[in-house]
């Protein structure tokens, strides 16, 4: 069987919020209504990997305007996506990434980060992305790192147990 990545629908919350369960704690698991509002706001921006038709992971992502610093209320979890949202931004900004740790064996969470950036990259006109990990999150930013992306900002205490990171790359073009 192949990964298909496809926009994730409202259909897809109950599984969505099962894999952020399962991949995040719960001091930073984000409300089944912020990922309604990212699917209503940008449908293309918030893919689902699919795996034989089961949802297994997705890759939730905003288009911004470009600054060289944002307002820390931008990086806030379940932000209102409408308020920072513009679909001519060159930015992306990605809200969340996560892959259900039992089908890893069939999709690598580097392989699903390199599958959501080609698309998005192929599909609007990003100059850079932009995202928040947090610092014990050492495979994901391992991820990023390899990505090309760079620590530009610590936030101590943004997390439960530490600092966030905001990380920035540019796209090659």
């Amino acid at each position: 069987m192949q990964i298909t990545l496809s926009p994730l629908q409202i259909k897809d919350i109950d599984r969505v919020m099962q894999i952020e369960r399962i991949s995040f704690t719960e001091s930073v698991v984000e409300t089944a209504g912020v990922y309604e509002q990212r699917f209503r706001v940008f449908k293309e921006g918030n893919l689902g990997y699919f795996y034989d038709g089961t949802l297994i992971g997705f890759f939730c992502s905003e288009l911004w305007k470009y600054e060289v610093e944002y307002s820390l209320s931008r990086f806030s979890l379940d932000h209102d996506i409408s308020e920072y949202h513009d679909q001519k931004g060159t930015e992306l900004y990605i809200s969340s990434f996560a892959v259900d740790k039992r089908y890893r064996d069939r999709l690598r969470g580097k392989t699903a980060f390199a599958l959501g950036m080609k698309h998005m990259c192929e599909s609007f006109q990003i100059k850079s992305a932009i995202l928040l990990v947090a610092e014990r999150w050492i495979a994901a930013r391992n991820i990023y790192t390899q990505w090309g992306f760079k620590d530009i900002r610590w936030i101590e205490h943004f997390f439960e147990n530490g600092a966030g990171i905001i990380m920035r790359t540019g796209i090659p073009g």
